[in-house]
């Protein structure tokens, strides 16, 4: 058996004794910078509505298709996807 790892009678282990106490910060610490963040979410999606609103930008919930009658660049790397679509 090693003595390594014991400590001389009434001598106390040297480290972080309230870690409990100090995760319980963090903890405190990480809530309050997600209600900051959650605070400037929604300023910021108020902010990009506004703009949107502004300059007349429209959004659509129906997915773009790429159709084979569309043209397609040499180095777009949609060219995969064509190919796809027309079976070659």
């Amino acid at each position: 058996m090693t003595t390594d790892n014991l400590l001389p009678l009434g001598q106390k282990p040297e480290g972080e004794l309230d870690a409990i106490g100090k995760l319980e910060e963090a903890r405190k610490g990480l809530f309050k910078n997600l209600d900051k963040l959650q605070t400037n979410i929604k300023k910021l999606k108020e902010e990009n509505k506004r703009l949107k609103d502004a300059l007349g930008i429209t959004e659509t919930i129906e997915p773009l298709v790429l159709t084979s009658d569309m043209e397609v660049k040499e180095e777009s790397p949609l060219n995969d996807l064509k190919e796809v679509i027309n079976g070659h």
